[in-house]
């Protein structure tokens, strides 16, 4: 007969019941603002509040849990905070975005690319092409522009605008001297920028307007690069809420949805909110 203190789990093997019980008490610690009173930490974990406290007084004297003397509150304890570090300090974070990477490639059939934020812009570092039979011309080590591309409007977005503002300033007046076709000033990004913002993710939409809705001698520099692609791309932050990487799904207009809420914007965004919790982000 099976001791009720043990458990098999569905890949049938033997675990702890006890262990597994405690573990929903130590989330709830985890995902709460502050500490927590037995009575609210014991909701959270779905256990009665006796069950609750029995399992508190075994984690406080392993250090994972502890309670303050004076308002009894319980919070996360020493241990804790250890394992977390060496969580931390252990994980390859290019290794779990290649992991996502592939993920969102079988979720969307597109190619998806990797950014980081390198001494002259947004980088590739990754790229998996989609399986169509479409050629996108995007290499690893490109740098992609910050004023026209979805990668680069996530960066400029998201990434405090001290580390940005140079390179900013700088694509802004190249648009100027060249006469491109994508925002000159301040004034004209701005209105992507809050939307980036808004919907926590940035999107380009590449396509050809009339010669004459544009100002004379205006190149198409920028929407050749553009022309006949969508793109989506999301921010990844780690543990100190720091943007690390964009994550950008591209493909042609006639597969990749331009809606905010279509099935490509929906991947790419949960993609990048899980390789974010995976990096110990708590937003």
């Amino acid at each position: 007969m099976k001791s009720t203190a043990d458990q098999q789990s569905d890949d049938g093997r033997q675990g702890i019941q006890s262990v597994e019980v405690a573990g929903p008490l130590l989330l709830a610690l985890a995902r709460s603002a502050g500490p927590l009173t037995l009575t609210a930490l014991a909701r959270s974990a779905g256990m009665p509040a006796a069950k609750a406290h029995r399992y508190l007084v075994s984690l406080i004297r392993i250090g994972l849990v502890e309670q303050d003397a004076a308002s009894g509150l319980y919070d996360l304890g020493g241990l804790a905070l250890e394992l977390g570090l060496v969580s931390l300090g252990r994980l390859d974070a290019v290794k779990l975005a290649d992991e996502t990477l592939a993920a969102l490639r079988d979720a969307t059939g597109e190619t998806v690319a990797l950014a980081t934020w390198g001494n002259f812009g947004p980088t590739y570092i990754r790229l998996l092409q989609s399986r169509r039979p479409v050629t996108i011309n995007l290499q690893i080590g490109s740098v992609m522009p910050m004023t026209y591309t979805a990668s680069g409007l996530c960066f400029a977005a998201f990434l405090p605008a001290g580390e940005t503002e140079t390179l900013i300033g700088n694509e802004l007046a190249q648009n100027r001297s060249e006469m491109l076709d994508a925002p000159q000033s301040m004034k004209e990004l701005e209105p992507f920028l809050e939307e980036t913002r808004h919907h926590g993710m940035a999107r380009m939409i590449g396509h050809l307007e009339p010669a004459a809705a544009r100002p004379a001698g205006t190149t198409r520099a920028a929407e050749r690069l553009l022309a006949g692609f969508n793109a989506f791309s999301a921010p990844v932050f780690d543990h100190d809420r720091r943007m690390l990487f964009a994550l950008t799904v591209v493909g042609s207009a006639a597969h990749v949805d331009e809606s905010w809420d279509g099935n490509i914007a929906r991947q790419t965004r949960a993609h990048a909110a899980q390789l974010s919790q995976r990096l110990g982000f708590r937003g």
